[in-house]
């Protein structure tokens, strides 16, 4: 790997003895969010960790968890290489996972930036849409730009979508639901069809068969919590008490895990910008035709066909900088004779 796995997961390792430890102070802590906002995998790497630990603390008697409660309880500031080796090793199954990539512009599927013992992470290129089956049955489609991390346990299975936009078709197992977290929420199923986007800025859970209940990440008992039926979709923002809830066409809200984008009275603006997340070659919107409303269904790898209908449809034109760039602006009226 590009990166040192084996330092993250000692320094993860390191951080939480450290933490855990009675002489942990509050410039520890500050250290500690500073070298988490370093590098996305350091977060990632810690949050495995932490999953691992919560499926060990489910097997108490097991000699690995208890020599390392006891380092952590002593302050211990290092933990040996064959000590890290121990809490991933014994974190309940290794999860195998097949990728098949179905993306238009890439043949390589999802990167694996992270295998732990406990579990996978994956990543998706900003121009490309990957299918990957875990080991359990379940099947997730990654969007562009999406980075998802999977801990399959013995008593539940563990997924956090860190960005980007997910469809998860998941196999029936009564035994261990299925729980998604993303951003401040959880989303808890059992055998189901579901759709988890965070690209815009906000929430969006999309059901389209079974039912999932979206609590937030710190449930209590008593604490809100919503249970979705077919067709519905929940929308939360950063400190929504209770999300809103709306029925839509699930067809078309999920029509990009088939490569596939429907706009209706859609600002030109908004339109590029979905389009964009599928090329590496961009769409300039000139502010004067921003607004401009599109309406339609577009393959999201026929960049070529989009900006054809853009030209029959709108009072638009369409030229290429020779840089890689293509810049959308109002069409020319008919000069005066």
């Amino acid at each position: 790997m590009s990166r040192s796995l084996d330092k993250v997961e000692e320094a993860a390792a390191t951080w939480d003895a450290r933490l855990r430890g009675a002489t942990a102070t509050s410039s520890d802590r500050q250290a500690f969010q500073a070298w988490l906002q370093e590098d996305p995998l350091h977060r990632i790497t810690h949050e495995r960790l932490q999953m691992a630990l919560s499926e060990l603390r489910t097997h108490a008697r097991l000699p690995e968890l208890s020599a390392l409660r006891d380092e952590a309880r002593n302050g211990v500031d290092a933990i040996r290489r064959r000590r890290l080796a121990s809490i991933f090793a014994v974190a309940a199954a290794i999860v195998l996972i097949v990728m098949v990539s179905i993306g238009a512009q890439t043949e390589r599927g999802a990167e694996i930036v992270a295998q732990l013992q406990g579990g996978s992470v994956y990543v998706t290129s900003p121009n490309e849409r990957t299918k990957v089956t875990l080991a359990d049955g379940s099947v997730v489609t990654l969007d562009s730009g999406t980075r998802l991390s999977v801990l399959l346990g013995a008593s539940r299975r563990d997924v956090t979508l860190l960005a980007g936009r997910a469809l998860f078709q998941v196999a029936k197992d009564s035994r261990r639901p299925f729980v998604v977290r993303a951003g401040e929420r959880t989303i808890t199923a059992l055998g189901t069809v579901f759709d988890v986007d965070l690209s815009k800025g906000e929430l969006r859970v999309t059901l389209a068969e079974g039912s999932v209940a979206v609590r937030p990440v710190q449930f209590r008992r008593g604490s809100p919590q919503q249970i979705l039926a077919p067709r519905q979709q929940l929308v939360a923002t950063a400190g929504d008490a209770l999300p809103k809830l709306r029925t839509v066409d699930t067809e078309r809200a999920m029509s990009w895990a088939e490569g596939q984008v429907f706009f209706e009275n859609e600002p030109l603006a908004s339109a590029v910008e979905e389009m964009n997340e599928y090329s590496s070659r961009k769409i300039v919107v000139d502010p004067a035709v921003a607004d401009l409303r599109i309406n339609g269904m577009f393959r999201t790898s026929n960049q070529a066909g989009f900006l054809e209908a853009l030209q029959v449809t709108l009072p638009v034109e369409v030229r290429n900088d020779g840089e890689g760039r293509i810049f959308v602006s109002k069409r020319p009226g008919p000069t005066a004779e």
